[in-house]
């Protein structure tokens, strides 16, 4: 095997202090039973795997580490979230297939972490909850956990020592001269001991392969699956857990363009789930130019604080000119760039989230009992920290309906289940014109008296951008908005096939700008893509829904596309959506606010007018 299997001493010792700092947070009852809550056997199943690693790496009567309090409840809330998505998942998955098809764990970065090995406890609860008794009918369980060699062999030395699995077999080793030129290796397989189904197959698989080399190799992590007879075809969920940051921000996009490509691609029973940093761009990293002198808040400095932190810990004993680009990279800076990277990686913004830990963990904490059982009074920096972190789920094939997209804890699930009949897509033929004019005909007939300027507004837009075109069966409104550089999309709803809401977007303008590095150092230029919303519309009958928001979703994500574009000539791009809106039209101006866009002006136009701003650096 190859040196390039190794990793900085830094990050394996990541591996043995997570887990001690697991484990404290559970001996402090931070993730201990709630007495109203009678499912706590899965989770205790979770933390007895996780005793039976520490036993396997440093004995069963050695002295567990105490972590202060604050580190007990952050590393409590990690645990939470991911086993909550772990949890709902595979119930998910068992509630919907009745048959014996394979269910796929693939941990990314597994480390000392047992979430792979818990899944078999979570499965067994899901099939007893539904009923599934025959183990001939019940689906087979497959895990797959994958690691740098040195994370590799601190795993397979617990595993051996711990008896966690039954006929644990090696199946390569780090002499082997077949496995030299190999940029992975299958270590270990073996079927974990809680499993109910007796056979001859083996049902967890351990790999060496560093995730950094997926640069060279854009199949990497597909040749290394399929090596144990990986297959994607089947419910899949991968997770990643603080690894990200780690492997470089070019060898981060290569694995998750893999992910999106060669894992999830057109499975709509897959997704991905992980939780890494997201704290603000280092120094030479683009800024926005308007904020080069401004006061930073609380939370901004607590973030560069702590990414300094991450920064100091892991270059000990490394040189400084390679620390920012091998050792550690924030997933992002902020949701939305956190989604653009997703979206410049192939995934589609109708099928991911992603929000901060502190927003997810408030969703589970109740379910997933997490509670102080030791005295705790540093709330605000609990929550400093945990907003430096980022929970981020992406879903294979086309789950409009919102159905898999339930299993995000921090949406509001009330959005998702109403509006599971409508569909959002680009305007398709002239049939469709016509429907979206009756429906902006008529939406604002009940503001004509009061406000004449909307009535004028109105009939203008019909007699331009919604003018019928009888000649053509394409669509003339699509037509329009191409020609200035946008597009137009329409809510379906496929029951009915009424058009139930619209927007549109155009292209404004790209200006040229400089940004200076934060210590004065030389400029850095980008540019500035600006495109505005126009047109948006909901039937009333729809209102509260969710369909404005998903309407807003499908031009924001066309906006990045484009402005991904736009990097792939340009060294740093921003795309700076605007909308324009009456300050009459209530439910529109809280769209905007609720969609993160900051309103920069008013003006008068016969009526009183608001503009809106969203901003991201790609």
């Amino acid at each position: 095997m190859s040196d390039r299997f190794a990793i900085p001493k830094s990050i394996s010792k990541t591996a043995i202090d997570s887990l001690h700092a697991k484990l404290s947070a559970v001996d402090a009852g931070w993730l201990g039973t709630n007495d109203n809550n009678d499912s706590s056997s899965s989770l205790d199943g979770y933390t007895q795997i996780l005793e039976q690693i520490h036993d396997g790496i440093e004995g069963p009567h050695s002295k567990r580490r105490r972590q202060t309090p604050l580190v007990n409840a952050g590393y409590a809330a990690r645990m939470a979230v991911m086993t909550f998505i772990l949890e709902k998942w595979i119930d998910s998955v068992v509630s919907r297939h009745h048959n014996n098809e394979g269910i796929n764990v693939v941990v990314l970065g597994c480390g000392l972490d047992v979430l792979g090995l818990w899944s078999r406890n979570i499965l067994d609860e899901a099939l007893t909850e539904h009923h599934h008794h025959d183990e001939n009918q019940t689906p087979r369980l497959n895990v797959y956990e994958v690691d740098a060699w040195d994370n590799c062999v601190l795993k397979q030395h617990a595993l051996e020592r711990s008896g966690i699995l039954h006929a644990c077999r090696t199946t390569n080793n780090r002499n082997d001269d077949s496995s030299k030129e190999s940029s992975f290796c299958a270590m270990i397989e073996g079927t974990i001991n809680k499993a109910t189904r007796k056979d001859d197959l083996s049902d967890y698989h351990l790999i060496a392969m560093d995730f950094r080399d997926i640069c060279k190799d854009n199949l990497l992590l597909k040749k290394a699956l399929d090596s144990t007879g990986f297959d994607p075809s089947q419910p899949t969920i991968l997770l990643s857990e603080l690894v990200l940051a780690y492997v470089g921000y070019a060898s981060t996009n290569a694995l998750l363009q893999s992910i999106s490509r060669d894992l999830l691609c057109g499975n709509e029973c897959s997704m991905f789930a992980c939780l890494e940093p997201m704290l603000p761009t280092q120094v030479g990293q683009h800024h926005d130019s308007t904020n080069k002198k401004q006061l930073l808040s609380v939370k901004e400095s607590y973030a560069r604080d702590y990414a300094n932190q991450f920064l100091g810990k892991l270059n000990r004993g490394t040189s400084s000119s390679s620390a920012d680009d091998d050792v550690f990279h924030p997933f992002g800076s902020n949701r939305e760039t956190i989604i653009a990277r997703f979206i410049s990686c192939g995934f589609s913004m109708s099928n991911l989230d992603a929000a901060s830990l502190r927003k997810a963990v408030a969703k589970v904490a109740c379910t997933r009992r997490l509670s102080a059982k030791e005295p705790f009074d540093e709330h605000a920096a609990l929550a400093l920290n945990l907003d430096c972190y980022a929970v981020a789920c992406a879903f294979g094939g086309s789950n409009n309906d919102g159905d898999v997209r339930c299993l995000l804890p921090w949406l509001d699930q009330s959005l998702n289940n109403s509006s599971s009949t409508i569909k959002i897509a680009t305007i398709a033929d002239s049939s469709q014109d016509k429907l979206v004019g009756d429906l902006y005909g008529r939406i604002y007939t009940h503001l004509y008296n009061k406000y004449p300027a909307i009535r004028k507004m109105v009939k203008s837009a019909l007699k331009t951008d919604f003018m019928a075109d009888s000649t053509n069966d394409s669509s003339a409104i699509q037509n329009r908005f191409k020609a200035r550089g946008g597009d137009f999309w329409i809510a379906l709803d496929m029951e009915s096939f009424e058009v139930v809401g619209c927007i549109g977007v155009r292209r404004r303008k790209t200006k040229e700008c400089e940004d200076e590095d934060d210590k004065g150092g030389p400029s850095s230029p980008f540019s500035v893509v600006e495109y505005e919303v126009q047109r948006l519309a909901v039937d009333d009958k729809h209102r509260g829904k969710g369909i404005g928001k998903r309407l807003l979703n499908a031009v924001y994500e066309y906006s990045l596309r484009q402005g991904i574009l736009e990097k792939k000539k340009k060294k740093g791009v921003s795309v700076k959506l605007l909308a324009v809106t009456p300050e009459a039209l209530v439910n529109a101006n809280n769209l905007y606010n609720a969609f993160g866009f900051i309103k920069e002006e008013s003006f008068e136009g016969g009526l009183t007018m608001n503009v809106y701003c969203k901003t991201t650096m790609i």
